[in-house]
């Protein structure tokens, strides 16, 4: 029986996102402002995040911004030890859900916390960063 042989690559993968902003912009302004906004319908109520400019449960239109704060609490996490090649240049990190007031959660990098430190329920805090392209993005950090 022949062995099958393996196929290796290895070059780099840039990735490109043309994300349309002209309604959720406000998320990215108050991200930089130190706020950590997102939508809430006007016509049920529902809150979404990531920031949506139709609403998924009843497809409104019409929103309200809601600043959620930057306090939230620990939820889950994962330690990425063998990172894929969109990551690279990144070496091993890692992702936590954070649970803000109210119940809704978020995912972002959990920054500044080694991950034998880091326990569900413990508090965590939203804080802005810039990627080197100059775009704004957030993780969490220990509070």
């Amino acid at each position: 029986m022949a062995e099958n042989p393996q196929l290796h690559s290895r070059r780099a993968l840039t990735l490109r996102f043309d994300i349309p902003i002209s309604r959720t912009h406000e998320f990215w302004d108050s991200l930089k402002q130190g706020k950590f906004v997102t939508t809430k319908c006007s016509k049920c109520g529902n809150v979404s995040f990531p920031p949506q400019a139709d609403c998924p449960k009843c497809m409104g239109s019409d929103f309200e911004w809601l600043d959620l704060g930057l306090e939230a609490t620990l939820v889950t996490f994962t330690h990425v030890q063998v990172t894929p090649a969109s990551f690279v240049g990144n070496g091993p990190y890692t992702i936590a859900i954070g649970e803000f007031h109210g119940g809704l959660k978020a995912l972002a990098w959990l920054e500044g916390v080694k991950p034998e430190d880091a326990k569900p329920g413990m508090k965590l805090r939203v804080e802005a960063r810039t990627s080197s392209e100059g775009n704004p993005y957030y993780v969490f950090v220990g509070a």
